[in-house]
């Protein structure tokens, strides 16, 4: 019996020993991924689908006077935007007539005003007639938000400009506006 607890008192030893070698530092690796993104929509200034705006050109009250200016009205664009790698590094949003055809005689311009967080780029005026169809509104957007919110998003700004003399009342309707976030 004795030599039973023999082999236990040299183990013992031999336990604190691997212990006191053990190892004091650990690695892994972590891998990050993250979702390049491009997203865009249209709404109203309760962040509500962007219903159809309606220009009335009214006649004047008094012969002889030539018509009236219109109010003019805003929409919100909302967008997320995570750039990638060069060339898809920076983005653009694009408008274009893809419905109808604008009224003779009418131009509308629609001015962008940047709201949000990142580089949003920059927004230029585009106007639109029987002869421009399309335009860039925003240029340069890399990493970016807008918000979602009500009020949240770049405002859009529709403005007619017309001259009384250059109007046709038999070519008003109904066109149709396509905003598009892409790579540049």
């Amino acid at each position: 019996m004795k030599t039973s607890y023999l082999p236990i008192l040299i183990t013992l030893p031999m336990a604190w020993s691997i212990q006191a070698m053990g190892q004091t530092t650990a690695n892994h690796d972590v891998d990050f991924t993250i979702d390049e993104a491009a997203m865009i929509r249209l709404v109203d200034a309760s962040a509500g689908p962007a219903p159809i705006m309606n220009f009335h050109v009214q006649a004047p009250a008094v012969p002889g006077q030539g018509f009236p200016s219109v109010a003019s009205q805003n929409s919100y664009l909302q967008f997320t935007s995570v750039k990638g790698a060069s060339p898809d590094n920076v983005r653009q949003v694009d408008v274009d007539l893809i419905g109808g055809s604008l009224p003779s005689g009418i131009q509308l311009t629609i001015s962008p005003s940047l709201n949000g967080t990142g580089i949003l780029g920059v927004g230029a005026p585009i106007t639109l007639s029987s002869t421009n169809g399309s335009g860039t509104l925003i240029s340069g957007i890399q990493s970016a938000f807008t918000g979602d919110a009500p009020g949240d998003g770049v405002i859009l700004n529709y403005a007619l400009n017309f001259a009384t003399q250059n109007l046709d009342a038999a070519s008003g309707g109904i066109i149709t506006l396509r905003y598009t976030i892409s790579n540049s």
